[in-house]
């Protein structure tokens, strides 16, 4: 939304209209002590956010919009005089300026309403992009007509972004607007230093803080996903990893202590955009198996699902810890931990071990004297690859208690062998994936999909289906 004085100055010095960015009509100012605490006006979406085409398949954007307004049944004319369906000419935009359709569809919303709308009007389809419309100009001027039309709004807003804003950011530095990233500026009375291009090239578009709240708010409501509990996900452009959690994401405190508990291969990455959605919860601060002596003179063993305080410092040395693996910590460090069975000088295998006997093919895990089946090989590998199995006379598994079989981990991805569906797992059960759009949509890869005997698969609960959603918004897949 260019002020007035930019606007005049721009047509004195003979400047073309629509070289530069023009915006819908100002919206009412915000303040930062009204807005969502998560929004960071520094990075309004990432670059990827902004940039990456293949955030929506053309099946997905389909879906998306048939769940919302009317634009799924629109047809308007393109920019070739020929009316097509209002998605074929947002996936056209979307594709010939390398731009993500998740960005156009926030824009659409953010300018004119026009997604969640279920009888837009002729003036909103006109100016759907807010292209050439500044703070106080006429709808009206005959200066701004050549804009007028949804594919012309899409198509100029596409090329400003695209072929305008970022050449001159990465030609020059800065936007022709005067947003460069690094620069602090006031915006609304607040000072904003923009964090990457694309939040660069929002301020120039819309230099106001409202709108651009308005667009995060609606990125967040749309494109933010709810993921099980048990993800492990890798922030876009950060780097900083987390643990999906009861909502929340938890920070792990670094390299050693993530690679303790997930496999890299894993690791889901997710743009810091969609992330913001989740509460900030407690750090994972220390490694599974780790030695904390805190400042209380306790010691705990750390184990995947909470701490095991030692009975004594000889019963630490009995089971092979050294002191130099002391890790020392206060003791409100692990107060987020729940405290499970302590470990005596009678404990069996604290830390877990594969058992099984020579004349049984059956392996079992035992922790803490009782044992679980581990019912296919497959376990194996996913959990305790390089682990030794240990042969043991019958009487000493027998002596164990029997507990439940050993189960997946959450936020696995299975399926069964005479079966294409995909399972997530979470909390006991497999919640389904419904199509392939989901899958990708959530950042999963195909090739870390566990093929399980159909016996396996048939033991658990099937929960409810994931969807595209945020975490407090649900989105119901239509059918074709």
């Amino acid at each position: 939304m260019p002020s007035k004085r930019l606007f005049i100055g721009l047509l004195l010095t003979g400047l073309i209209l629509g070289n530069f960015g023009w915006t819908s009509q100002i919206e009412a100012q915000t303040t930062s002590t009204n807005m969502d605490p998560s929004f960071d006006p520094n990075i309004v979406l990432t670059d990827n956010d902004m940039f990456d085409v293949y955030g929506m398949t053309y099946d997905y954007l389909k879906h998306f919009l048939q769940n919302k307004g009317a634009l799924a049944d629109l047809k308007v004319k393109d920019i070739d005089g020929v009316e097509k369906p209002a998605i074929d000419i947002i996936w056209r935009v979307s594709q010939s300026y390398k731009i993500n359709p998740k960005y156009l569809l926030a824009l659409l919303q953010k300018e004119q309403s026009l997604v969640e709308d279920a009888d837009p009007s002729a003036r909103q389809l006109d100016w759907a992009a807010g292209y050439a419309v500044c703070d106080s100009c006429s709808k009206d001027d005959p200066v701004i007509q050549q804009y007028k039309g949804f594919a012309n709004q899409l198509e100029y807003a596409a090329k400003q972004h695209r072929e305008k804003y970022l050449i001159q950011l990465l030609a020059f530095g800065t936007t022709i607007g005067g947003k460069s990233v690094g620069k602090t500026m006031l915006i609304d009375g607040q000072s904003v230093t923009p964090g990457n291009n694309a939040t660069a090239m929002l301020y120039t578009y819309t230099p106001h803080l409202h709108g651009n709240y308005n667009l995060w708010k609606i990125w967040q409501r749309w494109f933010a996903l709810a993921y099980p509990n048990g993800t492990i996900v890798r922030g876009s452009p950060s780097k900083t990893a987390y643990l999906i959690q009861n909502g929340e994401k938890r920070a792990f405190a670094n390299e050693s202590v993530l690679l303790s508990m997930a496999d890299p291969k894993k690791i889901i990455t997710v743009s810091d955009t969609d992330l913001a959605a989740y509460s900030e919860g407690s750090a994972v601060k220390f490694p599974k198996y780790s030695i904390i002596k805190t400042d209380e003179g306790n010691l705990y063993l750390i184990a995947s699902n909470g701490k095991r305080l030692f009975a004594s410092d000889k019963v630490m040395h009995k089971f092979g810890f050294l002191d130099d693996e002391l890790i020392e910590a206060a003791e409100t460090d692990l107060s987020d931990l729940t405290l499970l069975d302590p470990i005596t000088d009678k404990t069996a295998f604290p830390l877990g071990a594969l058992v099984k006997t020579a004349k049984s093919s059956t392996v079992w895990y035992v922790e803490n004297g009782v044992k679980h089946a581990l019912q296919d090989e497959v376990f194996i590998k996913l959990y305790f690859s390089g682990r030794p199995i240990k042969t043991v006379a019958a009487a000493t598994i027998e002596s164990y208690a029997l507990g439940e079989a050993y189960v997946l981990h959450d936020g696995e991805l299975v399926r069964g062998k005479s079966s294409p569906a995909v399972y997530v797992v979470e909390a006991g059960q497999l919640r389904p994936i419904p199509s392939a759009e989901v899958f990708v949509a959530m950042g999963y890869k195909w090739n870390n999909v566990v093929t399980l005997p159909d016996r396996i698969i048939a033991q658990y609960e099937i929960g409810p289906a994931l969807m595209l959603t945020s975490p407090t918004q649900p989105m119901v897949l239509a059918s074709n």
